[in-house]
């Protein structure tokens, strides 16, 4: 596992460091921290799929982590960002940013545990893939790569990250019972369910997804919806004051 920790303090690198390895002890795996004190560096030398995750701390000098953050999804919209800072005034950027988690400093040894605990089983997830046939076409996506699903007639249109749409003969029936049961997907209307981790707003009768798409989801429901959005984003966040 290759994580990076983006920090101008060293000695909350050194913290995080030790932390880190002590996990990687205990739990009997290699973990390669590669550690920078300049965000620009990091840039510089990143490449996509590089790391597992990325530790990036939001007051820094030159560019702060926000702006980095919003860098590196321009180069890699998967990567895993952690946001590490001394305050928790940029909960709202982090969403914005589908920031992975928020880790409050001084840091704390179980929290890292916890978190790395998440993000070992992040990695196990995000393996799992969705088997469907587009006309004579196999096709298969992972969980995380799906942006949405919904019935259109008699077929079933599907939508991934990079806004491709594929159409099967599969039931709605049949594919919200296999992604169901993955706590990122949510029904929000009748024959539409969306992957929470892509959503940018969830409000107002509209779900925006990737700030391209927008699908209006039951009214009648809208508290119940725009409330479980909300528990699914703070349980990534929740533990951070702890």
């Amino acid at each position: 596992m290759n994580i990076a920790i983006v920090d101008d303090e060293k000695m909350d690198i050194k913290v995080l460091e030790k932390y880190l390895q002590l996990y990687a002890s205990l739990h009997q795996t290699v973990i390669e921290i590669d550690a920078y004190q300049d965000p620009d560096s990091f840039l510089k030398d990143y490449t996509p799929y590089k790391y597992t995750a990325i530790f990036l701390d939001i007051y820094m000098l030159g560019s702060d982590g926000v702006t980095t953050a919003g860098k590196i999804r321009e180069i890699d919209p998967d990567a895993l960002v952690i946001f590490q800072t001394s305050s928790p005034d940029h909960m709202h950027s982090a969403f914005s940013l589908h920031v992975y988690d928020y880790l409050l400093k001084p840091t704390n040894k179980d929290r890292v545990f916890q978190l790395m605990d998440d993000i070992t089983r992040q990695a196990t997830q995000d393996g799992k893939s969705f088997h469907f046939l587009d006309g004579k076409t196999e096709c298969r996506l992972r969980y995380r790569d799906i942006v949405g699903i919904r019935s259109n007639g008699h077929y079933l249109h599907i939508t991934d990250k990079e806004f491709n749409e594929y159409r099967s003969r599969m039931t709605f029936t049949e594919a919200e019972a296999l992604l169901s049961q993955d706590g990122r997907f949510l029904l929000i209307n009748r024959g539409t369910l969306i992957n929470m981790d892509h959503v940018t707003e969830f409000k107002n009768g509209i779900c925006v997804i990737n700030d391209a798409i927008h699908l209006p989801y039951n009214v009648k429901k809208h508290k119940e919806l725009e409330q479980t959005f909300q528990n699914y984003i703070f349980s990534k966040l929740r533990k951070s004051n702890s």
